[in-house]
């Protein structure tokens, strides 16, 4: 049996003799989430509508002595938003108990990962076993707004797309592909590490087919006005129901002279004219981005590590 499947017809598993996951009913399971998770976290992205439970995950109870004392969503090879009720406190032992047992049902000893781990809760899963990824994220987000004045150097040009055989292309995607492929700094947001120029197309294509009007809108390509060369690329997604930087980058001889900073006001901008309320971005600790965004008035969110692994 698949893990996929195995994880769909799971209902209980065993960790110690009193202590259990056991499937959850979702909508109360996303209840006790938003009182007992990270509450920094829970603050910060909480919004109407938005919930913690992504396609492949599914919820589980954490349970001991027939008492709830916890719960996570898990998927095939991981598991996230793990938390515990007080007085009970789970800690490393716990984490461990939970990544061995999930381990041993693959049968085939594949890594488990917890993912999206607070900074705050990192010693716990070090102790567990996990070995963390290199770096910290965060979430930044500010409201959108109107900014007025131009950037005198630069000429903009909005993302457009158009239908080619059948599938839905940015205009510009092989000039901007080649431009993000050549210059993009860590993954534009040290979100991905460095992407071929063929992987960095089908980003491009993928971003084309997704993303609606207001955010197409928000994005575009930046040209320097004396030479009309290509000095910016700005492009904002979708997730989780907000508008999001996709990615921002800047010709290395333009940097530092409010390219960068012109592009995100012409963003937030669009997006207030199109009644988006908010912008995010997602961000490795210590990128360029992180402190334009602070300048800009990005209020910053809790550090957490995208993924730990446990491969022991």
């Amino acid at each position: 049996m698949d893990r996929t499947t195995w994880l769909k017809k799971a209902s209980t598993l065993k960790l110690t003799e009193s202590l259990h996951l056991c499937r959850a009913d979702a909508p109360e399971w996303e209840r006790y989430v938003h009182v007992y998770y990270h509450q920094a976290t829970i603050a910060f992205r909480c919004r109407e509508k938005e919930n913690f439970l992504s396609g492949g995950d599914e919820p589980f109870w954490l349970v001991k002595d027939q008492t709830v004392v916890g719960g996570l969503a898990l998927s095939p090879w991981a598991f996230r938003y793990f938390f515990t009720v007080p007085p009970f406190e789970g800690g490393a032992e716990v984490i461990r108990l939970i990544a061995q047992t999930l381990r041993r049902q693959g049968g085939n000893g594949l890594p488990i990962q917890a993912m999206e781990v607070p900074d705050g809760d990192a010693d716990d899963y070090i102790r567990a076993g996990f070995r963390p990824d290199p770096c910290r994220f965060r979430w930044m987000q500010r409201p959108t707004a109107v900014f007025e004045g131009e950037h005198p150097e630069m000429i903009w040009r909005r993302a457009e797309t158009a239908c080619d055989s059948g599938e839905t292309r940015l205009k510009l995607e092989r000039e901007a592909g080649l431009f993000l492929f050549k210059h993009a700094q860590g993954g534009e947001t040290g979100e991905r590490g460095a992407m071929s120029f063929p992987e960095t197309l089908l980003r491009l294509r993928e971003f084309a087919a997704k993303s609606p009007e207001a955010v197409l809108e928000a994005s575009g390509a930046a040209y320097d006005h004396a030479t009309h060369a290509l000095i910016g690329v700005c492009l904002i997604g979708y997730s989780e129901g907000c508008p999001v930087i996709e990615a921002l980058a800047v010709r290395p001889g333009f940097r530092g002279k409010g390219v960068a900073t012109n592009m995100l006001r012409r963003a937030l901008t669009a997006l207030a004219h199109r009644g988006e309320p908010m912008l995010r971005a997602r961000i490795a600790h210590g990128h360029p981005l992180e402190s334009l965004c602070h300048r800009l008035g990005f209020m910053p969110g809790p550090l957490f590590w995208p993924a730990m692994t446990f491969d022991r």
